[in-house]
């Protein structure tokens, strides 16, 4: 690669990982300050780098797993083309995404040697370990193509305009973002990670009892059902659902106004993480040493080990032993300790 090489980066699926990507495209900006960085993202995890200064241009896409994937492929593989990169970052491990990169003609390929797909490849990196963090996965396929890490923490940068915007949706109900106030976070992309919705319910109240500031629900709006069951008992001047009520960008400075981020293993505290937010971190079935948060704030990771093997990907449990015996009593004894 020269100094001015045309880079790609082809990213991750989802939002979590999309942000734990940022510390390796850092590290690639760093080496190359006059190359022209692009990546390559799902649309549904494009907002998370839309404002990155690091990068030059990000493309979204939209994964297609129909029959009619490969001419999409196809359609991808001219459209980079078109673009003249000269070198591709596969993060992303699937053979398809390395075969568009050779239809594009892009000349250097490095992606993790992956079976199946390394003679797609002009640089075939190791597999890390299976129980590396994903933050350190990203950075050791840069650093297997010769990049020095450029630190672990992850990055994203809110647009200016979403601070009126939150001004605003503060004001409709009747809030100050200068007052004190947490964010509460009970979603999840699965239901096996959710601490239940009733200790949330439990540990809110006994928060205010101790610390008498608005907390503030958050979420998608597929998740404004479970916050709407939490917030019932309690004042609209005690919480307030957001879910569903906010940009990326939005929350993002949402968070970063917070006092405190009580959350499930689930986007969210990885955005929070970036805003160096004090975050408790609530684990269960997934591993803390692979996907806990990372950041410069403060950070308590709460998990019960109930004899289960870590990280645990079933889809239904007879009883969620590792979320039901975390109590609320014990989250705030450790969430107070955060707020002194």
């Amino acid at each position: 690669m020269s100094e001015r090489s045309r880079i790609l980066v082809v990213n991750a699926n989802w939002v979590g990982d999309v942000l734990f990507s940022t510390p390796a495209i850092r590290a690639i900006r760093k080496r190359y300050p006059q190359a022209h960085l692009a990546c390559l993202v799902p649309s549904r995890a494009a907002a998370v780098l839309a404002g990155n200064p690091r990068l030059d241009e990000v493309i979204p896409t939209d994964d297609d797993t129909s029959g009619r994937s490969f001419f999409r492929s196809l359609g991808l593989a001219r459209s980079l083309g078109r673009r003249k990169f000269d070198t591709v970052f596969l993060f992303h491990r699937s053979r398809t995404k390395a075969r568009v990169a050779r239809w594009a003609g892009i000349r250097e390929r490095v992606g993790f040697a992956v079976p199946g797909r390394s003679g797609l490849l002009t640089k075939a990196v190791p597999l890390p370990p299976e129980e590396t963090h994903r933050i350190d996965f990203y950075l050791s396929l840069v650093q297997g193509a010769g990049i020095q890490a450029n630190g672990r923490k992850p990055e994203f940068f809110p647009a200016e305009s979403a601070s009126g915007s939150l001004d605003r949706l503060f004001a409709q109900h009747g809030m100050r973002r200068d007052e004190p106030y947490v964010v509460v976070h009970a979603g999840g992309n699965w239901d096996l990670k959710r601490w239940p919705a009733e200790h949330f319910a439990r540990w809110i109240r006994l928060f205010r009892q101790n610390r008498p500031w608005k907390v503030l629900l958050c979420g998608t709006a597929s998740e404004a059902e479970l916050a709407d069951r939490i917030r019932d008992g309690f004042a609209p001047s005690e919480v307030v659902s957001l879910s569903g009520k906010t940009s990326l960008d939005e929350l993002a400075l949402l968070l970063r106004g917070a006092r405190l981020l009580v959350s499930n293993d689930s986007g969210p505290i990885h955005l929070a993480a970036s805003q160096d937010t004090p975050i408790v971190a609530l684990f269960g079935p997934t591993s803390p040493e692979r996907t806990g948060p990372v950041s410069d704030g403060r950070i308590l990771t709460l998990r019960k080990d109930v004899g289960c093997a870590v990280p645990c990907y079933f889809r239904a449990c007879d009883w969620r032993a590792c979320m039901e015996l975390l109590t609320p009593e014990e989250v705030l004894e450790r969430s107070l300790s955060l707020c002194a």
